[in-house]
């Protein structure tokens, strides 16, 4: 089973990948409002396959309970992050502009960085040592994600390479 979640898992990324590089190259097919839906759905099925891949990890670790304390740990701040950064984000949006507050003047890019440590957190909460090395791939490809959204959000305002020097990550 953890090979079919890591599959599809991989799949997920690939196909979220797909629409950034879409994006960047500001293809039409990418603004659909039916393209955002199916990354939406892409997102949800990664997810749920990344936590089956958790838990039917056959490579087991044996970890101090102090590690998986902060395993966990790790994950909830990573899932705060996540989640207060979107939420912090709707709170600014508005079209054509730069979003530079809360959170956000702070750490450029928190849904990503949330997302990291919340990927590397639960697997040493879950002793499950496969997951965790796969982190290195799929952080690879959160990591990638945020050099396009950076590109694009340098072509697209002019203040975007001061703010970036202000902030971190």
């Amino acid at each position: 089973m953890f090979f079919l979640w890591s599959g599809v898992c991989f799949v997920s990324y690939f196909l979220r990948t797909v629409f950034n590089v879409l994006k960047y190259q500001k293809n039409p097919m990418a603004d659909r409002k039916i393209m955002l839906n199916i990354v939406y759905i892409v997102m949800a099925v990664l997810w749920f396959s990344w936590f089956q891949m958790c838990f039917f990890d056959p490579m087991k670790i044996n970890i101090p309970v102090w590690a998986r304390i902060s395993g966990l740990v790790l994950f909830i701040v990573g899932v705060f992050l996540f989640i207060y950064s979107h939420i912090n984000l709707k709170g600014f949006t508005g079209k054509g502009t730069l979003v530079k507050g809360g959170i956000y003047s702070k750490i450029r890019n928190p849904m990503y960085f949330g997302f990291i440590i919340w990927i590397i957190g639960f697997p040493v909460f879950m002793r499950s040592f496969a997951t965790l090395i796969s982190s290195v791939v799929w952080i690879s490809f959160i990591l990638y994600w945020k050099l396009l959204e950076e590109k694009d959000l340098e072509k697209q305002y002019s203040e975007y390479r001061e703010y970036k020097r202000k902030t971190w990550f």
